[in-house]
């Protein structure tokens, strides 16, 4: 299902974005409009991004020269930053503000996130592509499929001669 995006104030111009449910608070401001479809469940995501305490500490940030990669959908990253970039398209900068309970929860995470802690993550849908082990399973296919089909060529044109 596709995740509703409810603009926070009216207007064309309303770049804000509340995607809250059951599950949690998050809204998402977006900085820089992306193009194209959302990302699909599935996929490695490459993002930048700079992630920050309430009071402005930056926690976590990917290297300048290298993103971050994960696969969306996997619950490899915190659910609200996951939620977030499942509603971003290739390109797009937006700053999610996540709630605690769609992050480290009222536990926090030792020593660098205290207890009931709202994130915020300044992230940049650099792009995505198909993870490793689908395009492994899926070259070893072709591969075998190849070697098949020529196995059966070779059979054939042996009986014809």
């Amino acid at each position: 299902a596709e995740m509703q995006r409810r603009a926070v104030k009216e207007g064309d111009d309303a770049k804000k974005f509340d995607l809250s449910d059951r599950e949690g608070r998050l809204t998402k401001e977006i900085l820089i409009e992306g193009k194209g479809p959302t990302i699909p469940k599935g996929k490695l995501a490459l993002v930048n991004y700079v992630a920050k305490l309430e009071s402005g500490r930056i926690f976590s940030r990917s290297d300048d020269d290298e993103p971050l990669e994960f696969v969306v959908g996997n619950g490899n990253v915190i659910r609200g930053l996951e939620k977030g970039i499942l509603t971003m398209q290739r390109g797009e900068r937006s700053v999610l503000n996540v709630a605690p309970e769609l992050a480290y929860g009222e536990e926090g995470k030792f020593p660098d996130i205290p207890a009931g802690a709202t994130l915020t993550f300044d992230t940049e849908l650099l792009g995505w592509k198909d993870p490793p082990l689908f395009d492994v399973t899926l070259s070893i296919a072709l591969l075998s499929v190849g070697i098949l089909a020529i196995g059966v060529w070779m059979i054939g044109s042996a009986s014809n001669s």
